[in-house]
């Protein structure tokens, strides 16, 4: 229990608001559109991670645990290749994650992990290297005849990169979540007009845009504090 406690401390009332509006739209929604048990159960496991995540909680690794083989099944049967592999990939990553977070915890409840930022060059160099991988996938993609080939390998390089970064704890991995969310929603709506997506999965992409962009901000308000206190330090030193 108390661990279980800890999670929540630190939060704002609006915040715990959020996270519950998010998971029951997405839930009762679902159930009114006659969706399925594993899309309901994906899209609410992959909300509580993100929301955790941004509050620096290492309980989000749990979270994932269940949601990515769940959404894996669900990218494969529609024909999203990319996407499939790619939860693989965040599958592995929970385990190094967990580590580092435990690793790097922080006593400010409200900070929940110790922060990181890239500098100039990194960022120019992180950039680059998407550019990079997105091109041969693509032609990858488009040889397995996957959906959507140039969205699938957009997704698949950015998330690689931005789950990196989650790794790391930098503030940067929210710009290519952000970016991510937005073309996942553009995919997500395509295959739910076609009839092969699930209503539940498109709801959760559209959250996980809403949730990315409030948690840059949250992030970005941490960082400007920290600063702000160390240089408060700096100046009695």
């Amino acid at each position: 229990m108390k661990i279980l406690l800890d999670q929540f401390r630190g939060w704002r009332k609006s915040e715990i608001v959020w996270l519950c509006f998010s998971i029951s739209s997405i839930v009762s929604l679902s159930i009114l559109w006659g969706d399925g048990a594993l899309g309901i159960t994906a899209a609410a496991t992959g909300m509580a991670y993100t929301v955790l995540a941004g509050k620096g909680k290492v309980s989000c690794f749990l979270f994932g645990l269940i949601n990515t083989p769940i959404y894996a099944y669900l990218a494969f049967s529609c024909g999203y290749y990319g996407d499939f592999s790619l939860n693989v990939y965040y599958f592995a990553m929970m385990f190094p994650g967990i580590i580092s977070w435990l690793k790097n915890s922080s006593a400010d409840n409200e900070e929940g992990i110790k922060r990181t930022s890239l500098s100039q060059k990194s960022r120019l160099l992180l950039l680059a290297a998407c550019i990079a991988a997105i091109l041969p996938l693509w032609a990858i993609l488009h040889a397995l005849d996957g959906s959507r080939p140039l969205c699938d390998a957009m997704t698949n390089v950015l998330s690689i990169a931005a789950m990196i970064l989650t790794v790391k704890r930098a503030i940067e991995e929210w710009v290519l979540w952000i970016a991510v969310n937005a073309i996942e929603v553009f995919m997500w709506y395509r295959a739910w007009c076609s009839g092969s997506g699930n209503i539940s999965i498109l709801l959760m992409w559209m959250l996980f845009l809403v949730n990315g962009i409030y948690l840059l901000t949250l992030w970005l308000r941490i960082e400007r504090r920290n600063l702000k206190a160390h240089a408060v330090n700096d100046a009695k030193d």
